[in-house]
């Protein structure tokens, strides 16, 4: 009998399409330029946004995804 196991890179790269497909759907991805990194269950956004509200709303539905352990805001306001 063997067992096989995601490794951390799979659920890293699940979790990834994920947050993008969350962020989508809340319309916080269609125009702005955030890049959505994922390694071991920390997820960083990083990228340009142009406002605090924009920026709020990315961080709160980034957190809303299942698996993410932590989040970080590398966010920066532009504008």
């Amino acid at each position: 009998m063997s067992c096989e196991f995601a490794s951390s890179t799979d659920l890293d790269r699940d979790l990834e399409r994920r947050v993008v497909s969350f962020l989508l759907q809340c319309g916080v991805l269609r125009t702005s330029g955030i890049i959505v990194r994922v390694q071991d269950g920390m997820v960083t956004l990083r990228g340009k946004v142009r406002s605090f509200y924009e920026r709020q709303l990315c961080v709160h539905s980034g957190r809303r995804v299942a698996g993410v352990r932590k989040l970080v805001d590398e966010l920066e306001v532009v504008g």
